[in-house]
């Protein structure tokens, strides 16, 4: 089973930042996670949440601002760690990756990219949509692809556009459709929390236990000691 760091694993520094990921690797996640959206100029930034109050604590959207100004944002919960860019990960070296995109104009600039680092083989693309998948393949088939749903209705849809991976909701699971993706050739994949009051990527001890009776074969977590 994969264990995949949720937001780069942010238990011991900030979300989405170099060295939480790393942290995350070093404690032994076989993957990190990330998620993308595009600024003004067209660059591929690291942030979950469109607005950055959340994080960075200033009232911008990332798609209004260039790059440059993206990258002068500093975390609320210690200001001594800056934004990233997309590049700054591959530069980097954080592998295996998986990126989840948030906006379908993010996905042109962000395959370009991924040829410039020659990284297809280390990184898998989460995607809401499925016109999306059918774009990747099509590009380079070497590059995962795991379905980000919005809606579970939608599983089937992804799994006959040709998803590697289904991404199913802590709180979707039945044991219906565990069955439906585990019968495909897509690897089912959890994504922990955001049920009974827990927050995405920190489940509760049942949860936990639950998630794991299905056997899948990757679980999204916030702190990955937690499946060590």
């Amino acid at each position: 089973m994969k264990i995949i760091a949720h937001r780069s694993g942010p238990t011991l520094y900030p979300e989405q930042t170099i060295h939480s990921a790393r942290e995350a690797l070093r404690l032994g996640a076989d993957m990190v996670e990330i998620d993308v959206r595009m600024t003004r100029d067209a660059r591929i930034a690291i942030s979950h949440d469109q607005n950055l109050s959340r994080v960075f604590g200033a009232d911008l959207f990332v798609n209004d601002i260039t790059a440059e100004q993206f990258l002068a944002q500093r975390h609320q919960e210690d200001r001594s760690f800056s934004s990233h860019l997309l590049e700054d990960y591959f530069r980097c070296g954080i592998f295996p990756l998986l990126i989840h995109v948030k906006e379908t104009a993010a996905i042109a600039p962000m395959l370009a990219l991924i040829d410039q680092y020659g990284c297809a083989e280390k990184v898998t693309l989460g995607v809401a949509e499925i016109d999306s998948v059918h774009v990747i393949r099509a590009h380079d088939p070497r590059i995962g692809i795991l379905s980000f749903a919005k809606h579970v209705e939608d599983t089937e849809g992804f799994i006959a556009a040709g998803v590697d991976y289904v991404r199913l909701w802590e709180g979707w699971l039945t044991q219906e459709r565990v069955q439906l993706v585990k019968e495909s050739p897509a690897q089912l994949w959890v994504m922990s929390g955001h049920t009974d009051g827990y927050p995405v990527g920190e489940p509760g001890e049942e949860g936990l236990q639950k998630i794991l009776s299905f056997q899948p074969d990757g679980v999204l977590i916030n702190d990955v000691r937690r499946l060590k």
